[in-house]
């Protein structure tokens, strides 16, 4: 998705999941929160049970939709149910030439799930390719750090005169990033 498209639907999912919080913490959702309840309790020790309402945008010719929120209650053996959010921060990446934000977690090309596109830190800055279309970090696709936060932990600092970030010791290969 261009940048500027997803920064005229982010108020949209905001205003969306305000609504979806406000009913969930009414009172007219204690019948959907007592059968979450009643679901984890019937479960085996650690098992949790949720309900979620997601606002997605579906593209035809990618084939796939991306999650913009998701806000529902999850409870856990005889938790109480409570609200959960789900979402994804958003990334910006350099892919095929344009400016795209998407959720981390996603493909910004195909949208398709893409959580883990860098190895662990340490690692020999292995990057693993989208199953969805196979683009890969550092060749179609590049991270844009418009900022000094490390994409890895997302707490620590790194520049581009100092790419190891300060708090997990994640060191970004230079090949894989655009910096803004």
């Amino acid at each position: 998705m261009i940048d500027d498209l997803w920064r005229k639907l982010e108020p949209l999912a905001d205003r969306a999941d305000e609504e979806v919080e406000r009913f969930l913490t009414s009172p007219a959702s204690e019948e959907l929160k007592a059968i979450i309840q009643a679901a984890a309790a019937t479960l085996p020790e650690g098992c949790s049970v949720s309900l979620d309402i997601t606002l997605n945008v579906f593209d035809p010719e990618r084939g796939n939709e991306l999650p913009l929120l998701t806000t529902g209650l999850a409870a856990s053996g005889q938790s109480e149910a409570h609200v959960t959010h789900g979402d994804s921060s958003p990334c910006r990446y350099l892919v095929d030439g344009d400016i795209c934000e998407v959720p981390h977690d996603r493909c910004p090309h195909c949208w398709a799930c893409w959580d883990f596109k860098i190895g662990p830190p340490g690692s020999q800055q292995e990057t693993h390719p989208c199953a969805g279309c196979g683009y890969q970090l550092g060749e179609e696709v590049k991270l844009m750090l418009d900022s000094d936060k490390c994409p890895h932990c997302d707490q620590g600092k790194m520049s581009m005169q100092d790419p190891t970030c300060e708090r997990c010791g994640f060191t970004i290969a230079p090949g894989i990033v655009a910096w803004g």
